[in-house]
């Protein structure tokens, strides 16, 4: 690159000049560089950016979408478990626990694990490590295999789900509200066909273990079409700032939002039935196809979040999804006939879609160069409402009947708002820029 015009002046100018001439030929040069490599995140976006979706985000979608397909399995496949096994209810609830203690071991040390091995195996061994768990529920002779399969599932699912996580938060930065609900759109589509899956395959004879099979040829077709992607890997400590410090505690705040509202999300799915059973007046068999409008009204209240993501700060969604769910519930709780008690189901199903989407992008964004710790702490509190909320439930419901158990959901979600409420109260105005706004619309 040449001067563009010859100097005129003394030594001062032509000095300044060449400066210039220096400053623009390096300018050029940085321009040439084609792009960053695979393995780095995509460059910071401005609010007004278009969203990108390169093969990393799509391999981190349909990972995540396996991921939920075989978490779903091991509820629809129980009452064929009990009847081969001969197994009581009590017997049979030790595999949510066995999940949940996974989940919740993997949380307290599963960013050590990650920064040992790297994110790509963590990402690719968790999910075969919970395929080869859920083999061991579909085929093992005795109750224990069973339990350890689920032990098994909870531990390696935990661990690639972790770092789907923090893949999709470092890859978008400031969009990763948008990842983040665009990725459970796609785990909440596969998490459907899994209770289709069982059935389908019981009733046609094939056995209902054909579903939890299925995820084998899946996830090798999934590692042979992305095994070239290179996800970003997890800074060192001195570049993440994390030695010495600590998760903010707007983050701590945040990560109890999760417990509520990820609390709220498994008292409606594991006993959602029974309420319509016990208390609507539903036969079973109408009460188990009922649930369905719950998991559709999550489907397409994810797909619906995906898209308030660009334009709407991921706390004031966060707040609106509980309130939509509050109204549904309180609709599905106390409505006097099945008809409103039915439309209150999916009215809190539309609420509840993007409780956890939305906390994690939220919480991800509280602490974004602690991202890997974020999210295994994350997991701990997903754990322990999995391991509690359920419980609780089937206590009270037991001590009293099934309405006033089922109850606790309303005082979870009022909770939920006035906590979320405090962790933005409490987060400073120059970091709350996490959220999106004014994004235009991009198309799948």
């Amino acid at each position: 690159m040449t001067t563009p015009f010859p100097s005129r002046g003394g030594s001062k100018t032509s000095q300044s000049h060449r400066a210039l001439t220096s400053q623009c030929d390096n300018a050029f040069r940085c321009s040439l560089i084609p792009v960053l490599p695979e393995s780095a995140a995509i460059p910071p976006l401005t609010e007004t950016a278009a969203y990108v979706r390169d093969r990393r985000t799509w391999a981190a979608y349909l990972l995540l979408g396996l991921f939920a397909y075989l978490e779903t399995t091991i509820g629809p496949a129980m009452p064929f478990l009990r009847a081969e096994l001969g197994l009581g209810y009590a017997v049979a609830s030790l595999h949510f626990s066995a999940f949940a203690a996974g989940a919740i071991g993997v949380g307290l040390t599963g960013e050590r694990w990650v920064r040992r091995v790297g994110r790509h195996w963590s990402l690719w061994g968790g999910l075969g490590g919970m395929t080869a768990g859920a083999l061991l529920i579909a085929f093992s002779p005795s109750v224990i295999g069973t339990i350890l399969g689920a032990l098994v599932m909870g531990v390696f699912g935990t661990l690639s789900l972790m770092v789907n996580q923090a893949i999709l938060s470092d890859l978008h930065g400031a969009q990763r509200t948008i990842a983040l609900t665009e990725s459970n759109v796609v785990a909440t589509s596969a998490a459907v066909t899994a209770p289709l899956l069982i059935g389908g395959f019981a009733a046609m004879g094939l056995g209902w273990q054909t579903a939890l099979v299925l995820p084998v040829p899946c996830a090798a077709l999934l590692w042979w079409t992305f095994r070239g992607a290179r996800f970003p890997q997890s800074l060192p400590l001195e570049d993440s700032h994390a030695g010495g410090q600590r998760l903010p505690a707007t983050f701590w705040v945040l990560c109890l939002v999760l417990f509520l509202v990820a609390a709220v999300e498994w008292c409606m799915a594991y006993w959602g039935a029974d309420f319509l059973a016990s208390v609507v007046g539903l036969d079973r068999a109408a009460a188990a196809t009922a649930m369905t409008l719950f998991f559709v009204a999550m489907a397409g209240g994810r797909f619906i979040g995906s898209r308030l993501a660009r334009r709407h700060p991921s706390v004031s969604l966060l707040l609106a999804a509980i309130v939509v769910a509050l109204c549904g519930f309180l609709l599905f709780w106390l409505a006097p006939a099945p008809a409103p008690s039915l439309a209150g189901l999916f009215l809190a199903g539309l609420g509840i879609a993007n409780f956890y989407p939305l906390t994690i992008a939220a919480a991800t964004g509280a602490a974004p160069h602690l991202v890997d710790q974020a999210t295994a702490r994350l997991a701990v509190a997903g754990g322990l409402a999995l391991l509690t909320a359920p419980l609780a439930v089937g206590a009270l419901s037991d001590a009293a009947d099934m309405r006033w158990g089922f109850g606790i959901v309303a005082p979870l979600l009022m909770l939920a708002f006035v906590s979320l409420l405090s962790a933005r109260w409490l987060t400073p105005r120059a970091q709350s820029s996490t959220a999106i706004s004014a994004l235009p619309p991009t198309s799948f």
